[in-house]
This record gives C-alpha cells, structure tokens and sequence, in this order.
C-alpha cells in the first residue's frame, strides 16, 4: 500500500477532455525529442504547450516530462508515449485542470508508486490467543468505521492462508451486515 490513494489523483485523460470541454478552440502542442545517454539508454524529453484559442501567439501553459526506456514495465515498451502523456498532464495541470492539492496524475503517482515501494513492517507471528481476539474484536464492531481500524489491526499479524481467508470470510460478512444496518436507519 502506498503512501497516497491513486483514486484521489486524475487521469490524464479526464484533463484532457476538461481541457477540449473549456477551449473547444484551443490547440495542444507536444514536442517529443529521442537522447541517447551517456550510459546507452535512450531517454524521451517531451514539452507540451496549451493554448485557449486559435489566437494565442504565445502559450498560456507549458509541462515537461521525461522518461527512460526500460525504466519500468510500461516504459519497456511505450516510453515515447508514456513521456508525452505526462507532458500534456503537467501542462494542464499548470493551466488550472488539476484538482486542488492533487497537481500530479494518476499516472505520474502510479510511477512514483513503483519506483518507491513502501517498506513493510515485520508482521506479528499470531497464535491462538491472538486469534480469538481478533475474531472478538471483529465482532464487537459496531460501524463501518470501526471495522476499518480493525482491518488494519488485523493486519499486523503473519497468519497462514486458511486462517486469512477465514478472517476474510469473517470481515466480509460483518461488513456486509453493518452496511445493511447503516442503510437501514
């Protein structure tokens, strides 16, 4: 798990589309250049400009991105257009189509994501005790809340799959029952 939830960060694409919706007479223009390294990898520079209107003689936005093939399973492959997507992202985010606080996106913090995988805890070997009280706690949850904490709770310890799956099995069950609860009054 990561330090941040991708869900809270935009596609690229919805940018775009804002962008179209806004300035249906706007223009993108990308301008994507091939380097060879000093080390013999081929890097991808991409400028983006955005402009509002057909009129514009000098850019309301610029963005840059960059990327190296080979750098990650996406750019094994699309590096080129991996590069230009994440230009025309950070273009539009420096022209306002960004959400507030969340200027990177989606497909910028996925990246970030896979180059810095989170470290994990040592998980707590688990033994009976441990066991009854998890499913003691489980059920003393009263809200949706609760249960979420208790999740994470549950997830300290090194289990075996079966008893995992039990536990799954468990929470699904009591989450499904609190969410018709919730529903209900």
């Amino acid at each position: 798990m990561s330090y941040f939830n991708l869900n809270d960060y935009e596609p690229v694409e919805n940018r775009i589309r804002s962008f179209w919706a806004k300035y249906p007479n706007g223009r993108l223009l990308t301008d994507l250049k091939r380097t060879e390294r000093p080390d013999g990898r081929i890097e991808w520079i991409c400028r983006t400009e955005a402009y509002t209107n057909t009129d514009d003689l000098r850019p309301q936005s610029t963005g840059f991105a960059t990327e190296i093939e080979g750098s990650s399973p996406v750019n094994r492959s699309n590096a080129s257009e991996n590069c230009e997507t994440s230009s025309i992202g950070r273009c539009l985010a420096n022209l306002g189509f960004a959400a507030k606080g969340k200027r990177p996106s989606r497909e910028e913090m996925s990246k970030a994501a896979r180059n810095n995988p989170p470290k994990v805890a040592a998980k707590k070997p688990m033994d009976k005790g441990d066991w009854e009280e998890l499913i003691t706690r489980l059920m003393a949850c009263d809200d949706l809340g609760k249960l979420n904490s208790w999740s994470a709770y549950a997830a300290t310890f090194a289990m075996p799959d079966g008893k995992r799956s039990e536990l799954l099995k468990a929470f699904n069950s009591h989450k499904v029952a609190l969410s018709r609860k919730s529903n209900v009054a």
